[in-house]
């Protein structure tokens, strides 16, 4: 009797199926990553970045139904080295900060594409949802060798946006200000 309750008790649990294991969440490190863009201003490259922005990634390229991206960027953060361009680009003109202080966008879907990732989604801008697709690449995690006990990663995404989609300026300043606008997002990100 109780060699047969063994017996069905083993079979029962080899039938069911395994637990899988959640993916990887991974802390972005603030002091080497970035949101960083370039626009055309008439015959010159302006560059700037996002200085202030937090995020949730959960990856795993083993289990991309699982993963997820979760950026927000603070959109008074905005930075180009001249403060009276940063000013306007805050203004109602751009970005509206003290409306809109933050950009966000989450991840409905990963999958891998021709070597990249592709974190299909929404974006939120300036309160109204557009879709995006972040091609990124990954790479694969390694002890951090200034971290003791820690692990990193790193994604990186470039991809070109059209700005008057998202509301930022309009047709007026076109010929000063380019339309597209040239995005690196370049993360490390820790495992504690």
């Amino acid at each position: 009797m109780f060699r047969s309750f063994f017996i069905t008790a083993a079979a029962v649990s080899l039938a069911a199926p395994a637990a899988s294991a959640t993916p990887q969440s991974w802390k972005i490190d603030p002091d080497h990553s970035n949101f960083y863009f370039t626009i055309d201003h008439i015959y010159s490259k302006v560059r700037g970045f996002f200085g202030d922005y937090t995020g949730e990634v959960v990856f795993d390229p083993a289990d991309l139904a699982a993963s997820r991206l979760y950026l927000v960027v603070q959109t008074a953060s905005i930075t180009t080295g001249i403060d009276a361009r940063d000013e306007h680009l805050k203004s109602a003109d751009f970005f509206d900060a003290a409306k809109y202080p933050t950009m966000e966008f989450t991840s409905a879907n990963i999958s891998l594409k021709n070597g990249l990732y592709q974190a299909e989604g929404e974006a939120l801008v300036k309160g109204k949802k557009y879709p995006l697709t972040i091609p990124f690449a990954y790479f694969e995690p390694k002890e951090h060798p200034m971290v003791e006990g820690s692990r990193v990663i790193g994604l990186n995404a470039e991809l070109s946006i059209d700005r008057l989609l998202y509301g930022i300026g309009d047709e007026k300043m076109l010929g000063v200000v380019g339309q597209k606008v040239d995005v690196l997002i370049t993360l490390e990100l820790l495992d504690k």
